[in-house]
């Protein structure tokens, strides 16, 4: 007999499910539904810092997450201020595997050569309970040329030094402005992050024991018609 799930049916079945499964998000969050103080934290040579909600600071005058403060010298000759995204009640991020995930946002600078750090923790259940924090390193200060204008990055957390264990019921992502990068006091210096993003894209292990499964079951469809 024909088989009735010839090789291009197949090929057409798994290329649609490893599509789908590649289309995880764990965050997505364009902050729009958000006002008033964002989580965050300051340290060092920090004067005047704020990290609030604000309607038209983001991409296209929505609702951005903004970090301003001004570092003060002299002083112990650092400082920071963060903006922390924090889910309590995370779903999908099933694989313990940074390298599995990328992490997407839009952000802004005002000052030229401005940047900031990147730092990922998780806890093991919801509400930031259970075991935890397994965190990331913070990455090498990201730069951004040009002031005043959103640029989107894709951050694969693999490229992050090695800690963080990226499953669990809470993730909090920070994102640091860091004295260095900006110096001087009086400068306003600002941060705005918009269009959060956290995908898990598994690896292509994942994809072809998933494959070798549907193929199997249209392969025994196909000996019982």
């Amino acid at each position: 007999m024909k088989s009735r799930y010839p090789l291009a049916t197949v090929a057409i079945a798994l290329a649609g499910f490893a599509s789908a499964q590649a289309q995880t998000y764990v965050i997505n969050d364009n902050l729009d539904s958000y006002s008033g103080n964002t989580a965050g934290y300051t340290f060092g040579d920090v004067a005047n810092a704020s990290h609030t909600y604000v309607s038209g600071a983001g991409v296209g005058g929505s609702v951005g997450a903004v970090v301003m403060s001004d570092f003060t010298p002299p002083g112990v000759g650092y400082g920071g201020v963060a903006y922390q995204y924090q889910d309590g009640n995370a779903v999908g991020n099933t694989s313990a595997n940074p390298s599995d995930y990328t992490l997407s946002f839009d952000a802004l600078v005002n000052k030229a050569n401005g940047g900031f750090g990147v730092t990922v923790q998780a806890w093991t259940g919801t509400g930031f309970g259970g075991s935890g924090p397994s965190q990331s390193g913070t990455t090498s200060d990201i730069g951004i040329a040009t002031p005043n204008v959103f640029q989107h990055f894709d951050l694969n957390l693999g490229t992050l030094s090695s800690g963080l264990v990226p499953t669990g019921g809470t993730l909090q992502i920070a994102w640091q402005m860091d004295e260095y990068m900006y110096g001087g006091p009086g400068t306003g210096d600002e941060l705005v992050i918009d269009n959060v993003k956290l995908q898990m894209v598994p690896e292509p292990a994942t994809f072809a024991l998933a494959g070798l499964g549907g193929l199997t079951l249209l392969l025994f469809r196909r000996r019982i018609a």
